[in-house]
């Protein structure tokens, strides 16, 4: 969410300078990455024909994807090289991150026009391969710190769905343990438990993720690098749903009694409901408010080409007293949504990844608490087409939704914004384009991005919002 009513939560120290540090420490082994040169890629690794650089332990395309919208990522974000060069990864650990900056130009319209914003982020990840390490099969640990600068990216546009995942709400400057889990796989997979604070938002409602395959040359490896938040978490579950910045204790559970079906269970920390940021505080905190979900999926391959889709339908509760704009209590807040992604075409099909992908979201709560009643979104994502550039993707994006009527919802969810109304625009929507370069196989990619948001729906008089983006991401 942009900046809103309450932010509970003690004052976290600025990171600023510690990141700038660590992040030109971490620029000064690009020199070292040429020292993998020339050897294949993995074999696990889609073959997207990305160079001649090895790839590192965790590297797949896939990673500089959810670099692009984190928000998404549930596992380790980066691509190993660090524990590599440490010698780590003998021993089952993998050991990296991932810096990553945005800079934004409110080129017209919204609350503040013609200003400027940015967003810097440092993430260490460490994974623990618990039959490699201890020889414990099917178990995985994983630990995630990050830190964060910026202003209020996502408040100056007036923009409720939020045009940039990047950035966070108030603090700005903030410093977390973000992830701290232990995952372990049973059955041939066949059941999978983890307990500990995690990102629910890359496990649940989890539009970019891709369908298994086992034809490299099949796999897609991203279906949406876009920057704005919708695709990566539905608009009618903020503030209720655990993730980045704001992940919270829990467990999870998934059944799969196929490969192509499973039903998955989450119960979590729910005070985020209740504007008390559970991402400030390393610990779990116990009380009336919890917030259950449940979700079943099915994947496929469909036509001649075995093209790969997948659907999700799910259902959500919150538990607890909730404040609405009217100033009343409702107890707890119900909701539900959907999701899908398609290959749509290959380009070159049986010899590589190049072609077309789709994806649809769909959200509804009643939750009169809540700044969005109802979303529908969707994207297309061009992977490989621009010659000589078989990693780079491009793609489109649109997101609207439903916000609420109260009469006094703008001034309850975003006191800041000066403006003669205290009520939220009927609805927003909000488009979005981007390239995503590759400069760097497996570890630096840029992204710039263009959003148009014709309806602010901070208030209801805000002018339609212009933005270019610029977002580089670098894994280690």
């Amino acid at each position: 969410m942009i900046e809103s009513r309450t932010s509970i939560g003690r004052p976290a120290y600025s990171p600023g300078t510690s990141l700038l540090f660590i992040t030109v420490l971490i620029a000064s082994l690009f020199r070292g990455i040429v020292a993998f040169g020339a050897d294949p890629a993995t074999p696990d690794a889609p073959e997207v024909n990305l160079g001649t650089i090895a790839a590192p332990v965790e590297a797949t395309p896939f990673n500089l994807g959810l670099a692009s919208n984190p928000r998404a990522a549930s596992g380790f974000l980066g691509n190993g090289m660090l524990g590599q060069a440490l010698g780590l990864d003998k021993y089952g650990i993998t050991f990296g991150g991932v810096v990553a900056g945005s800079g934004n130009w409110l080129i017209a319209g919204g609350v503040k026009p013609k200003s400027t914003s940015g967003t810097a982020v440092l993430s260490f990840s460490l994974k623990v391969d618990t039959e490699k390490a201890f020889g414990l099969p099917g178990g995985e640990f994983l630990a995630q710190w990050a830190g964060w600068t910026g202003q209020n990216v996502n408040g100056d546009a007036g923009s409720v769905q939020n045009y940039n995942s990047l950035a966070t709400q108030t603090p700005f400057d903030r410093n977390e343990l973000v992830q701290l889990w232990y995952r372990q796989r049973f059955f041939n997979d066949r059941l999978i438990v983890e307990i500990g604070k995690i990102n629910a938002t890359g496990d649940f409602d989890a539009a970019l993720s891709t369908v298994p395959v086992a034809q490299p040359f099949l796999q897609d490896w991203t279906i949406s690098g876009l920057l704005f938040v919708p695709p990566a978490v539905n608009p009618t579950t903020f503030g209720r749903l655990p993730g980045y910045p704001n992940t919270a204790w829990g467990i999870e559970a998934t059944v799969a009694p196929t490969k192509q079906f499973y039903a998955s269970f989450g119960a979590f920390d729910g005070n985020n409901a209740r504007g008390f940021q559970t991402g400030l505080y390393a610990g779990p905190h116990v009380n009336t408010y919890k917030f259950y979900i449940g979700e079943i999926g099915y994947d496929w391959r469909i036509g001649a080409q075995g093209k790969p889709g997948m659907v999700g339908v799910g259902v959500w509760g919150q538990t607890g007293r909730l404040l609405t704009p009217n100033l009343t209590f409702e107890n707890g807040a119900t909701g539900f949504y959907a999701f899908g992604n398609q290959r749509l075409w290959y380009r070159h099909p049986g010899k590589d990844t190049s072609g077309i992908v789709g994806f649809l979201q769909y959200g509804y709560t009643g939750d009169q608490a809540s700044e969005i009643s109802e979303y529908v979104g969707g994207g297309l994502t061009a992977v490989g087409l621009v010659p000589r550039r078989p990693a780079d993707s491009m793609g489109i994006g649109v997101a609207w939704s439903r916000l609420n009527h109260a009469p006094f919802a703008g001034a309850f969810f975003f006191p800041n914004v000066s403006s003669a109304s205290t009520a939220l625009r009927n609805s927003e929507f909000m488009m979005q384009i981007y390239y995503q370069a590759v400069l760097i196989p497996w570890t630096l990619a840029v992204m710039p991005a263009y959003t148009y948001i014709p309806t602010p729906g901070a208030r209801p008089t805000l002018p339609a919002a212009h933005v270019l983006t610029a977002q580089v991401a670098l894994l280690f």
